[in-house]
């Protein structure tokens, strides 16, 4: 049989003595690398595949019913049979309806839109005086910059010149995505009713007037001599002044009455008040954006530096000011993570130079940059950017990636020792260990496979962080394997001083080693059973910590936002004024508290304030804080002074804060779906279950779809309509008219589509008494006001409606203080207490959960499945090269001990244990791995020389002691700066270095102690049962691990 040490034979050994392909190798992956590292993409998140698409119909003057019953039901109709559509969600408001289509993410989306617009261009039976309807694929677009223009001047004069801003970022090379948020312009003419009855004409007159005289109108072409000469009228009116000078009617004698005649014209924004205030001061908010595939940081800096220009040019009394830079988040997590990896380097190369020796060591941290510079390379092939998920899984990795270095140079290193310098001996060393280091690299990557294959809106942030850890484990093979014993066999290790620190090092951790830790182990071999015993009862207490509420298990931490926001919606029955108002009470507020935080602490923690109408309904207030080094308490405190100071607002449907870096969805942290056929009852379920919910501990800013009954004057015809041949269908032309107003015309002025608008004064059209005094016209040319031909009556409407899978529902979400209570607590809670309750008083009404805590559920399971996936996967890949059946489970058994060391980290740290303590426990499991694995082969080597077990046992722990205590301080040592940071970018990454390094250093106390004893347990039961397996010897052999010796 050959020898599987042979030092002349494998691709270990080619490598080792050719050291110029070993140099070239590396020097490839550190260029390729650095060059990748310089052109890689960077993002605040990964690109997250956006699989909607969205139905938009415009039809003004129609009902939320009208568009329901007319648009919507006819388009969902018509797409029930494609069944690429996972989920279908349809929203009717008034004048406009909306549907978001979800679509089966394997689907080809391009496929499924040109499929959905044939089945929706194919309904002949959409309203005639409908717009067209709008289907489009939602874009992915990442948040980079925004700014205010602030300055003393009218809004209307503001415009302008933040339009032009805009025009002016869009010329910048790197800048494809800028808005600025200004209200659209509108031409209103409004006429006075007793005017058009003085000169009897309509508003359809005034309508038909304005087309006739403001158009541009080809008429034709003139064949000459010179060539084709084009004929054409030119008169079309952009601005309103140039409108007055309209005739509506013209005399027999050839008197004009002129539009300025009868109506006054109005050129400015559309109908409704405006409140854009920066700290005090009129203010445009300029938004720039980035595609999916734009590096962010460029896109930022021209920003920056567009402005610093532009601030120069603006006139007197105008600035553009900083709102929100998400740089800054992706800066600070890059600066934490270069600061981290330096400091976890350089504890690492410590740890390394005193266990081993500099030279060594500094060919081991060779691998570092090595790695990570290899993985930067190969990110952009697999879709991965620079983002703060693949940095977060740099960090995650920092002591890994070292270990199989580490374990292979010990060898080489401890071979060095005992036979003396020289190339064969390195490659013999290396040899010694190469398969179970290789085959733990590999079990690690095999738990982080399956991650890959992740789904939903966090499939990506998995597939992010499995990727990075995956190619940065494959390169550490390719470095240890390669690249490291080429290097160790030319270096000439001087001998070690007598009297040297490192002899006296080297001399007191062998007394140790052979000492105390020996004779542990041969007692802990002796009281194996009792041993297991103490370390099943340590996991049981630990585990008790989390069943009794001590460590709280949560799906995210929560990031304190450097830039929270405050969004409120109103009911659809209320003013243009009253949202300021409301607008108006929450900012006081903030400064309410703002003046207190002063006076309590001498500083404040606001920097400046933006708050602005969206809508007629919807606001938002932007609150960028100071510097985190002078804030006095942190996002969720100030969030929760406002929320206790702010007083209940009336007309208010929904209010919510963003406090949460990692937050901001427009499903809430929790959701309800409510849905029936009845949207009374509907509508009362959903206040009665919002009544529920705020009466529950930890839940905030409930809010839900529901809009209270909105006003509606309904018509119905007299005997006396029948008599002058007027119909229903008529009279509401003519009423919507003069009251909603007719469009006229559309023109394009300054690149901005402007609607002609005409209607009655505002004034007419706000008083209910003046609506029975309108003039209807009959068709035989007769006038008639509108009082004597229809009945009028006031009665409660909807404003509102909402459609999930073809049937009507409410919508109620809301959030979650983690502080208080854990999400799937408060699902637990609902399930058993409030829903059975709702059904007892509204047995017609269903209920469905939502929001993020749903998709948070979905992926726990999916997680749970990846994750006996993982185990399954590593069973395979250890007990192929051990050959057994039974070995590869005293290696996994040390993965469930590894939690006893996270979760008392967890507790003494006050962390809760979140998806970021997962991935580290998922690191720690592929590092324990490694370790028991190695610790195992070695009593397999020792079995196969002749050994006893017991022998081959005490013999393990001993040999392997340094390679297992140094993987394992050095895993601890690369997270240990992240324990002490205390920047809020850091509370992303403490629970998950909190996990992989505590569970790392426990694990080392059940490698070196347990599984010796797990060895000889197996022994026993294999005894024990030996009759029965007597009848087996094939599988008795692979149940004990009798196989060759491994190379």
């Amino acid at each position: 049989m050959s020898d599987p040490l042979n030092p002349q034979s494998g691709i270990i050994s080619w490598f080792a003595r050719n050291s110029v392909a070993a140099n070239l190798l590396m020097i490839f992956i550190l260029i390729m690398g650095a060059f990748g590292y310089k052109t890689i993409q960077r993002q605040m998140f990964p690109n997250i595949e956006i699989n909607y698409i969205n139905i938009t119909a415009q039809y003004r003057g129609a009902s939320p019913q009208e568009i329901e019953e007319s648009i919507l039901i006819k388009i969902e109709e018509s797409l029930k049979d494609v069944s690429e559509i996972k989920r279908t969600v349809s929203r009717a408001f008034r004048n406009s309806g909306r549907i978001s289509l979800e679509i089966d993410k394997d689907e080809e989306l391009t496929d499924v839109l040109d499929k959905i617009k044939l089945r929706v261009d194919s309904i002949a039976t959409f309203p005639a005086d409908m717009e067209p309807v709008t289907i489009a694929q939602a874009e992915f677009q990442q948040q980079v910059y925004e700014m205010a223009l602030v300055g003393d001047i009218p809004l209307e004069e503001l415009k302008p010149i933040a339009k032009e801003i805009e025009d002016d970022l869009l010329q910048l090379g790197t800048i494809s995505l800028a808005e600025a948020r200004v209200p659209t312009d509108e031409i209103a003419i409004e006429i006075k009713p007793e005017l058009l009855r003085m000169y009897n004409l309509t508003i359809s007159d005034v309508t038909n007037a304005i087309n006739q005289y403001s158009a541009n109108v080809s008429a034709g072409q003139l064949r000459t001599d010179a060539g084709l000469v084009s004929v054409r009228i030119e008169s079309q009116f952009y601005n309103g002044e140039e409108f007055a000078s309209i005739p509506v009617k013209i005399g027999a004698d050839g008197a004009k009455v002129v539009l300025s005649d009868i109506a006054e014209i109005k050129d400015g924004f559309t109908e409704g008040e405006r409140y854009f205030r920066y700290t005090g001061q009129n203010a445009v908010l300029i938004a720039v954006n980035a595609t999916k595939s734009q590096n962010i940081l460029p896109i930022a800096e021209t920003v920056k530096n567009f402005m610093a220009f532009k601030n120069q040019e603006l006139p007197a009394g105008l600035q553009l000011k900083e709102l929100v830079d998400m740089t800054y988040y992706l800066n600070a997590r890059l600066d934490m993570m270069l600061s981290n990896l330096f400091q976890g380097a350089m504890l690492v190369a410590l740890m390394l130079t005193i266990f081993l020796r500099f030279r060594l060591a500094f060919w081991v941290m060779v691998g570092l940059p090595l790695c990570f510079l290899g993985a930067v390379m190969l990110m952009p092939v697999f879709g991965v950017s620079v983002n703060i998920l693949s940095l977060f899984a740099f960090i995650m990795v920092l002591g890994i990636v070292v270990d199989d270095a580490i374990v292979i140079g010990e060898s080489a290193y401890t071979e060095i020792e005992q036979r003396g310098p020289g190339v064969e001996n390195v490659i013999r060393g290396a040899k010694r260990v190469a398969t179970p280091a290789t085959f733990g690299v590999l079990t690690t990557i095999a738990v982080f496979a399956p991650f890959t294959l992740s789904s939903g809106p966090e499939g990506e942030f998995f597939y992010n962080i499995a990727v990075v850890v995956i190619l940065c484990l494959a390169f550490s093979l390719i470095e240890s394997k390669l690249i490291l014993p080429a290097h160790i066999a030319h270096i000439k290790f001087s001998k070690v001083k007598p009297d040297g620190w490192r002899a006296r090092f080297n001399g007191r951790f062998n007394q140790f080693v052979h000492g105390p830790y020996r004779r542990t182990v041969e007692r802990a071999v002796q009281w194996r059973w009792a041993v297991l015993a103490v370390f099943v009862a340590m996991l049981m207490l630990s585990w008790g910590l989390v069943a009794g509420n001590h460590v709280r298990m949560i799906p995210n931490p929560k990031v304190p936002h450097d830039f929270p926001s405050i969004g409120i919606e109103m009911n659809e029955n209320v003013s243009d004024m009253a949202t300021i108002e409301a607008l108006k009470t929450i900012e006081s507020v903030i400064w309410q508290i703002e003046e207190e935080t002063i006076k309590e602490y001498g500083s404040g923690m606001i920097r400046d304030l933006l708050a602005f109408n969206e809508s007629r309904t919807e606001a938002r207030i932007v609150i960028p804080l100071v510097d985190e080094d002078a804030r006095h308490f942190n996002t969720f405190e100030l969030a929760r002074k406002w929320r206790e100071k702010i007083p209940e607002i009336a007309g208010m449907k929904s209010f919510s804060i963003e406090d949460d870096v990692n937050g901001g969805g427009d499903s809430g942290e929790f959701g309800y779906l409510l849905y029936g056929a009845d949207i009374k009852s509907l509508n009362e379920a959903g206040l009665r279950f919002i009544q529920m919910l705020q009466q529950e501990r930890g839940l905030y800013d409930v809010s839900s779809t529901i809009d209270p009954a909105s006003k509606e004057v309904r018509m119905e015809l007299l005997p006396a309509a029948y008599e002058l041949g007027l119909t229903l269908r008529n009279i509401a032309n003519q009423v919507g008219l003069s009251f909603y107003g007719g469009e006229a015309q559309r023109v394009i002025r300054d690149g901005e589509e402007v609607r002609v608008m005409v209607r009655y004064p505002r004034l007419t059209r706000e008083r209910f008494s003046d609506l029975k005094y309108t003039v209807i016209t009959t068709p035989d040319g007769s006038e008639v006001m509108l009082g004597d031909v229809v009945a009028l009556s006031e009665e409660p409407g909807i404003s509102y409606i909402r459609r999930e899978e073809g049937y009507r529902s409410v919508y109620v979400w809301g959030a979650i203080d983690e502080e208080q209570v854990e999400p799937n607590e408060v699902v637990a809670s609902i399930d058993e207490k409030l829903l059975p309750q709702l059904f007892k008083e509204f047995p017609n009404v269903q209920t469905q959960l939502g929001g993020d805590i749903e998709e948070q559920q979905a992926q726990q399971d999916e997680q749970i499945m990846f994750f006996v996936a993982a185990m399954i996967m590593v069973y395979i890949l250890l007990a192929v090269p051990l050959k057994s059946y039974g070995q590869p489970l005293i290696i996994m058994s040390v993965i469930p001990f590894s939690l006893t060391g996270a979760i008392w980290a967890h507790y003494v740290l006050g962390l809760d244990l979140s998806m970021m303590s997962t991935f580290g426990l998922i690191a720690a499991a592929g590092v324990v791995i490694n370790d028991s694995l190695v610790m195992t082969d070695y009593i397999n080597q020792k079995r196969q020389e002749g050994h006893s077990v017991l022998q081959a046992v005490q013999e393990a722990g001993c040999a392997r002691f340094r390679a297992i205590t140094l993987t394992s301080i050095t895993t601890f040592a690369g997270v240990l700066p992240i324990l002490f940071e205390t920047s809020l970018q850091a509370k992303f990454v403490v629970p998950m270095a909190a996990a992989l390094g505590s569970a790392v250093l426990y694990a080392t106390l059940v490698t070196l102690l347990l599984v010796p004893c797990l060895y000889l347990i197996l022994q026993d039961l294999t005894t024990l049962f030996g009759k029965f397996f007597g009848l087996f010897p094939l599988l008795k052999n692979k149940l004990t691990g009798k196989s060759p010796q491994l190379s």
